[in-house]
């Protein structure tokens, strides 16, 4: 998801605690900060950037994504195996042999936290916001292949024309004008949870904004989160239809941006997590508490095309040859982040016939060369007439990113001679609207698979993708997605052609610069079991965790 553009964008996600690999032997000494006590069991945790929005509809980064999936359940989501099951659905849905009808039947003991039932009104009403131009939702795109969905966000049709029908209270209808292998996982994902048309309605603007403006559906709620401030709080929710496996019964979120600082409150014992980096992962690397995720998320700097300067694909090239991928994952970050040669992760999408790695079958681009990026360079600044250029690189606030910046204007500006770039780096939220309102020259970005399909990715450079804010534009590489999306959407082959070359084109063009794979390392204290990671998707869940006596 950037943000869902991810974007962690290149921020770092919210606390993820893996499953696997960190259920060492428990250390006396570790952090214990986890309690079981007459408040039950509390879990002190902490996130390295703040929440931007509780509105799933306006949602667009993985750390409020992760939240609001602890808060509110669509008709399905992610099991521990990474596929997508029953949540408010009452059993597995039934599909029509042409694979254009889905129809869902829901769970009757299924209520909203003021109490009244969740019905599929609720999930007719968040889709029809969703796709509704008015909204301004980034993933709408999404929806693109539920009947007239296209047709409601170009404007030509209402919302309440999207082929998604309520047959009663407890059972839905969708409508497909093609199939869509990932479908299921999309309604797994926050975009497609369900809104109390009542609620919304009677909060307006405010819907989403703070803990007091949203209702949950799911295992917790969420507390104390006035709409800009740094802590909230996951509650259980006992009207929860499954609230008898839900073992946690509070924990207390705290973001901090300082990687010592958040070290040594988990030494301290008083936390129960810290996301380590840098250094920090060297020094570490043999403490027990110790666990690392590889995920489906890569980081990338996205170019601002409005930009004449950087309407020259020669330049762009030059800024990407001199970034040393390598030594930026291994001396820079350091938190077992791998460096990536293309725009989507490895290990994520598989060739349908041979079974080859997608990113591994695209090969690498971009690859370190300060001899052939001083010739682009001169090459570039001829076809501009200019010698001397200034460029902003906007990016997160977080000690990583910060490092992630000043690593890459050192790179350009001591080996791009006349090339200036000028940090700015704000608080993810702030970072978002920048990105959104086209302020921006150079911007540290990323994605994080939201399902496991190539055209997660590739979107995000279609022309009209709410996502492309640099704005990157080639009638070539459309018309291949727009292929693998129709004339070639019922053959595996063929599509896989059209996203392999569509790859190519971009990166051959350099529209974007490929940075790392992300990776994270956390200390977690070792009596915190049953936290289930998902490298796809909403990325972890608290909802079966518990704390070991």
């Amino acid at each position: 998801m950037r943000r869902l553009k991810s974007s962690f964008i290149l921020a770092t996600t919210a606390v993820i605690l893996a499953a696997c690999g960190g259920d060492g032997a428990t250390d006396d000494s570790a952090a214990n900060t986890a309690s079981e006590g007459a408040g039950g069991q509390v879990v002190n945790y902490t996130a390295p950037t703040e929440l931007a929005t509780l509105d799933t509809t306006l949602m667009t980064d993985i750390n409020s994504s992760n939240y609001i999936s602890h808060a509110i359940e669509g008709l399905l989501k992610i099991n521990e195996d990474g596929k997508p099951v029953p949540a408010i659905a009452a059993e597995a849905g039934t599909v029509s042999e042409d694979g254009l009808t889905y129809t869902y039947k829901l769970r009757d003991d299924a209520v909203w936290s003021n109490g009244e039932p969740v019905t599929a009104n609720d999930f007719v009403f968040a889709w029809q916001r969703l796709v509704d131009p008015d909204a301004g939702a980034s993933y709408a795109y999404l929806a693109e292949t539920i009947k007239n969905a296209n047709e409601i966000m170009a404007g030509e049709m209402d919302p309440e024309e999207l082929g998604v029908t309520a047959v009663s209270d407890t059972e839905i209808t969708i409508e497909l004008t093609q199939p869509t292998p990932y479908f299921e996982s999309l309604l797994a994902f926050s975009a497609f949870f369900p809104q109390n048309e009542e609620f919304v309605t009677e909060k307006g603007d405010k819907y989403g904004t703070s803990s007091e403006n949203v209702l949950a559906n799911g295992p917790f709620t969420i507390e104390n989160w006035d709409g800009t401030g740094l802590t909230w709080d996951l509650v259980k929710n006992e009207d929860y239809y499954a609230a008898d496996d839900v073992q946690l019964e509070e924990v207390n979120v705290q973001v901090i941006k300082e990687t010592s600082t958040v070290v040594n409150l988990f030494q301290q014992e008083s936390v129960d997590n810290a996301q380590v980096t840098g250094e920090l992962v060297k020094q570490l690397a043999t403490d027990p508490n110790v666990v690392v995720q590889k995920k489906a998320r890569t980081a990338y700097i996205e170019f601002n095309h409005d930009n004449v300067y950087l309407q020259n694909a020669k330049l762009r090239a030059a800024i990407g040859l001199v970034i040393n991928r390598d030594e930026l994952v291994n001396s820079v970050i350091g938190d077992g982040s791998t460096a990536i040669g293309g725009f989507l992760p490895a290990d994520f999408v598989s060739n349908p016939t041979t079974g080859e790695d997608f990113a591994a079958e695209a090969g690498s681009y971009l690859d370190y060369d300060l001899e052939k990026a001083q010739t682009l360079l001169a090459e570039a600044k001829a076809e501009l007439g200019v010698e001397e250029i200034t460029f902003s690189l906007v990016g997160d606030d977080d000690e990583k990113n910060k490092k992630i910046s000043q690593y890459i204007q050192g790179q350009i500006q001591n080996n791009l001679e006349g090339i200036t770039v000028e940090l700015r780096n704000v608080p993810k939220k702030n970072r978002l609207e920048l990105a959104n309102q086209d302020e921006f020259d150079l911007l540290q970005t990323g994605w994080g698979a939201d399902f496991a399909d190539a055209i997660n990715y590739m979107d995000l450079l279609y022309s009209t993708s709410a996502y492309n804010e640099g704005q990157y534009a080639n009638a070539d590489f459309d018309a291949l997605i727009d292929a693998s999306k129709t004339t070639d959407a019922n053959n595996p082959e063929a599509r896989w052609a059209d996203l392999m070359a569509a790859h190519k084109l971009i990166m051959e063009d350099a529209a974007i610069i490929p940075l790392y794979q992300e990776a994270e390392t956390q200390l977690r204290n070792p009596n915190l079991k049953g936290i289930i990671f998902n490298s796809v998707g909403n990325e972890f869940d608290l909802s079966r965790a518990y704390i070991e006596e």
